[in-house]
């Protein structure tokens, strides 16, 4: 008995991930079309992505979630929310303020996957959508704590947003009927405003310079992204 369920347990596997076919069943009313993985119109999944780690890829880490939704078995439209934080803190000198880089980030996108097979669980695939961002830096510089210089700058801060339209090609890999793993690199062209500002310590007769606000554009912030799908519906 167990060396049956052996035999049929390997058998269901090669057929899996290799693609080779099960033998035919003697009546025909038992053969049902194989259904080894999601992608199919009306599947819908929820995504959990990261993106931006150094040893994927490049850009600034950023993990997200989202959802995916197959309009046909071709196209599927996918939506996503990304959100970075971090804070970085240097060693302060004895009698300063402790000097720390702050950052907040945080991202919207909807577009189109379009696959182009789906092959022993291996579906490739191109897509494209629309990207809207904010951005928000801090920088704290190490200060005098007694009788700091009214001049001094003790802070810089930095807001952006940015949107634009967003390229990217993959590979999703169904493990299961249920979830997959995909790996894709993608490339944002990217407009907005930056505004800067700079807090000095302030006295008597000391203002804060005036804001610097600009316009910048950007093509090819290039970063590797993997997302995992759970299709639960």
């Amino acid at each position: 008995m167990r060396k049956g369920l052996i035999i049929l347990t390997a058998i269901v596997l090669l057929f899996t991930f290799c693609g080779y076919p099960l033998a035919q069943e003697q009546s025909e009313k038992s053969v049902v079309p194989a259904r080894t993985a999601k992608g199919h119109k009306g599947d819908k999944g929820l995504c959990f992505s990261v993106s931006g780690l150094s040893s994927v890829g490049i850009g600034q880490y950023e993990g997200g979630i989202g959802g995916k939704y197959w309009i046909s078995n071709k196209l599927a439209l996918i939506s996503s929310i990304g959100v970075n934080a971090k804070k970085n803190t240097s060693s302060s000198v004895v009698g300063y303020t402790e000097p720390k880089n702050t950052s907040s980030a945080c991202s919207f996108f909807a577009g189109l996957e379009d696959h182009f097979f789906i092959k022993n669980r291996i579906s490739p695939y191109l897509g494209g959508g629309l990207r809207y961002g904010v951005t928000n830096t801090a920088s704290y510089n190490p200060v005098p704590k007694v009788n700091p210089p009214p001049t001094a700058t003790k802070k810089t801060t930095s807001n952006s947003w940015t949107y634009g339209v967003r390229g990217f090609c993959g590979i999703e890999f169904f493990f299961a009927d249920w979830v997959s793993l995909s790996g894709q690199y993608q490339i944002d062209y990217l407009t907005g405003k930056t505004t800067n500002k700079t807090f000095l310590v302030g006295g008597e007769g000391v203002t804060n310079p005036d804001d610097i606000k600009y316009t910048t554009t950007t093509l090819g912030m290039g970063t590797s992204v993997l997302v995992a799908t759970f299709y639960i519906w």
